[in-house]
């Protein structure tokens, strides 16, 4: 039995205040705070698909800067995860919650902020903190 990995790509969207933007998913099965981003598809680049799960979340064009950092991780229910982020600048729009049936709030953080609700993170902005603690 072979598990497939799942590979996650998301942008890092900082204010003027440094501070990173998570989207609030809501969608009965999940209840937390994410980096905005999604699975890649198959033959797609993982800086492609940062770049387009952002336009459909967040309804911004966004210029990825860098490659910020990855990281594999295991859900509960046994399923791998691969995600890579990429720090991107939004170049066009203002960032809104576009697919309400599975986001309901979005809002940015600070690494603080991010630290004092860290029970409210998605695995993956928990394992974004850890890198962005490293950093620092």
């Amino acid at each position: 039995l072979t598990v497939r990995m799942i590979k996650l790509a998301g942008c890092i969207i900082k204010d003027e205040q440094g501070r990173v933007l998570l989207l609030h998913r809501n969608n009965g099965k999940h209840k937390h705070w994410e980096i905005p981003g999604g699975k890649i598809d198959e033959g797609e680049s993982a800086q492609d698909a940062a770049v387009r799960e952002i336009k459909e979340e967040l309804d911004v064009e966004v210029a990825i800067e860098r490659k910020f950092g990855e990281k594999e991780f295991t859900m509960e229910d046994g399923q791998h995860m691969y995600h890579t982020w990429f720090l991107a600048k939004i170049t066009d729009g203002k960032p809104k919650v576009a697919e309400p049936q599975t986001f309901d709030d979005l809002r940015y953080f600070s690494v603080e902020e991010m630290a004092k609700i860290r029970d409210q993170l998605s695995h993956s902005a928990k394992n974004l903190l850890a890198v962005i603690k490293k950093q620092n």
